[in-house]
């Protein structure tokens, strides 16, 4: 009995072949991510002497064919209980781990654990699959619960195609980072158990940055998304004409500086007199930044002119009296509340704060008169043509004072509404809606003039260029689309994101547009080319928040993950992370001159913060460093001003106004709710 259970040489031949096949492949792995130290490690402890030629480092394109060949060799060889066991053994392992180096390592369990489910399904035991999701799903519910929810779905291989989630995790690599120490106890323990298959899922599916040094405090949760590399060849491709430009067409400095002509009429003006005078200065037109785009990579605009023309200069005479903001000076805040409004699920604002409008769940829009005019409805036609118009006739001697109210009700729609824009002029609305339609509304008629139909499925954000006539979309579909107003098809498509696009935002230039994911990106597209110039990874959840500041250098992005970010267009670099929220963001909004930035969302607050890192970043000559995620759950940022505290109110809209005080609009959730 003795001599029939003792292995055989042939036997013991045959496990040292296949462990020196081992150590051969998991040298050559390391080789192929050029992982010096853990190389260094593994020539000492391996009994193959061979093991440095174990392939020809000189051949990239061998290197990594003959890696994933030999590992998809090894792994074919892989039963489902032999997948199940491999996984459970390494969340055990980790578990008992050091606490220095647990967390980092449990980043590792959730994509290994993905594919795991993936393989037994590949292995034709899809009960097999069922019971691994339904045994270990609860360890990764609490970060992970959109993913988990999705791939719960999947009962048979050929559903792996159709799950949105599933593709995703098939076709990108999740980027995570682990320090060195940790990487070498993880490929230590793989080697050691000859797990194959978790081997063969870590070179085809992950891609881990290695970095020296101790594991941070607060580690960082991977995600599928583009690898680093890739992201700085973005980077690199193409710098960011960030620059914004002068005055447009139809304005001058002298709307913003000059004082009112008190004179006589009969009398001449101050401009008058300075045309007399051969040796008055002269006035020089602001010129465009000269880190401005070119005029050939610029969108074309009509002049401005009328009411768009008017609003622009009581802005730019509003001006001389702005506030200059900052830890000494806080805005004043005023808010907007709504009562017995639970249907409601989007707001905007116009640019003078005088319009609100409000998109609801049971497709409707409301739109809110702010100031003492009421909105009235134009005479009906019969009316109409019996009115002479000549050049002074005015929007109101059209206008019935009889249908004069505080509110008017837009319906169209045949699902909820998700986004709202006004146009800079105040006489168009946009809207988009579950319904896959986005509608141009006139606030003149309060009627529907415009449907656009291109997105496939619902649209998720709209948003009008600060010049008008374009738009932008973005939708459930992973497309973002730029329209313009003239026409029913889009102009550009936008694609990229590897899931939903939730938010975009137009630069101040109107030369890009920056869009965030659920996939927890956010993208900076150039609008001339539709290509994507920089890719901003940092989010540990979706992007709901973007706004850019009016120098159009900088973008602040808001997430689920309850922070706020500050990007240099330029570098591509995260400059700064805000830490202070309980809770979701919805919105952000840079005050006038850049100093300061508010935040709101569903924890009842409006939060101001100091933005000097911004001004720092501009007069900086040298390299810009990139700011790290180190503050624990619960700690506030040391850039936190002030909070403003709303009554059960989560807040939808921010917005500064020219003199750079704060509107805000928010829903009133009763505590019960």
């Amino acid at each position: 009995a003795n001599e029939a259970s003792a292995p055989s040489k042939t036997e013991l031949a045959n496990e040292s072949a296949a462990t020196s096949e081992l150590d051969r492949i998991v040298y050559s792995y390391l080789q192929k991510r050029n992982y010096k130290s853990s190389l260094d490690a593994l020539a000492k402890d391996s009994k193959v002497q061979s093991i440095g030629v174990a392939l020809d480092p000189s051949n990239e394109a061998s290197v990594e064919s003959s890696v994933s060949t030999r590992l998809a060799a090894f792994a074919s060889y892989s039963t489902p209980k032999l997948i199940v066991e491999s996984y459970t053994s390494l969340n055990s392992w980790i578990s008992t781990s050091l606490d220095q180096y647990k967390n980092e390592l449990y980043t590792v369990t959730f994509p290994i654990f993905v594919h795991c489910f993936f393989e037994l399904f590949h292995k034709g035991d899809d009960n097999a699959a069922q019971r691994f999701m339904q045994s270990h799903h609860l360890e990764h519910l609490n970060l992970h619960r959109d993913q988990i929810e999705s791939l719960k779905h999947i009962t048979r291989l050929d559903q792996l195609e159709s799950n949105e989630t599933a593709r995703a995790f098939r076709n990108n690599k999740y980027n995570l980072s682990l320090s060195s120490y940790s990487f070498e106890l993880l490929l230590a323990f793989v080697q050691e158990h000859r797990y194959m298959t978790l081997l063969r899922i870590i070179n085809q599916h992950l891609h881990i940055n290695v970095f020296t040094g101790k594991p941070a405090s607060l580690t960082q949760q991977g995600g599928l998304g583009e690898a680093v590399q890739h992201v700085q060849s973005v980077h690199a491709k193409e710098a960011v004409a960030w620059g914004t430009f002068g005055l447009p067409e139809g304005l001058d400095d002298e709307d913003a500086t000059k004082p009112e002509d008190k004179g006589d009429k009969g009398d001449k003006g101050d401009k008058a007199k300075a045309d007399d005078d051969d040796n008055a200065p002269k006035r020089k037109r602001r010129k465009d930044h000269e880190k401005a785009p070119k005029e050939h990579e610029r969108l074309k605009f009509p002049p401005i002119r009328g009411p768009d023309a008017e609003l622009r200069r009581v802005a730019l005479q509003e001006a001389k009296n702005r506030v200059l903001l900052g830890p000494q000076a806080l805005p004043s805040c005023c808010a907007y509340t709504m009562f017995n409004a639970q249907t409601v699920t989007t707001m905007a604002l116009t640019t003078d704060n005088k319009l609100l409008a409000t998109g609801h769940s049971d497709s409707s829009i409301t739109v809110w008169s702010l100031t003492a005019d009421k909105l009235k409805n134009f005479y009906p036609p019969e009316k109409l043509s019996s009115i002479e118009v000549t050049a002074h006739t005015l929007m109101s001697d059209l206008q019935d004072p009889d249908t004069a109210s505080d509110s008017k009700v837009l319906v169209g729609h045949s699902g909820a509404v998700f986004g709202l824009s006004f146009s800079p002029d105040q006489l168009l609305l946009l809207s988009c809606s579950e319904d896959r339609t986005i509608r141009l509304w006139s606030l003149a008629t309060y009627t529907c003039i415009v449907c656009y139909r291109g997105h496939n499925y619902p649209v998720w954000d709209v948003k009008f260029s600060p010049m008008g006539l374009y738009f932008a979309s973005t939708s459930h579909d992973r497309t973002a689309r730029l329209w313009s107003t003239e026409k029913i098809f889009p102009l550009r498509i936008f694609a990229g994101h590897l899931s939903d696009v939730d938010v975009v935002a137009f630069h101040p230039n109107c030369s890009y547009i920056a869009t965030g994911s659920t996939d927890k990106s956010c993208r900076l597209w150039d609008v001339h080319k539709g290509d994507c110039v920089r890719i901003f990874q940092g989010h540990r959840d979706t992007v709901h928040a973007l706004t850019f500041s009016n120098d159009g250098r900088f973008l602040a992005t808001g997430s689920d993950d309850w922070s706020v970010m500050l990007w240099d267009l330029e570098t591509g670099v995260r400059i700064a992370v805000f830490q202070g929220h309980q809770d979701v963001l919805y919105t952000l909004a840079f005050s006038q001159d850049d100093s300061v930035l508010a935040s709101g969302g569903l924890d009842d607050t409006v939060r101001i913060w100091d933005c000097a890192i911004m001004r720092q970043v501009s007069a900086a000559l040298g390299e810009v460093k990139e700011a790290d995620d180190s503050l624990e759950p619960g700690q506030a940022s040391q850039a936190l001003l002030t909070t403003y505290y709303t009554k059960n109110t989560p807040v939808y809209a921010l917005q500064f106004g020219v003199t750079n005080y704060l509107v805000c609009g928010g829903v009133y959730r009763p505590s019960d709710s």
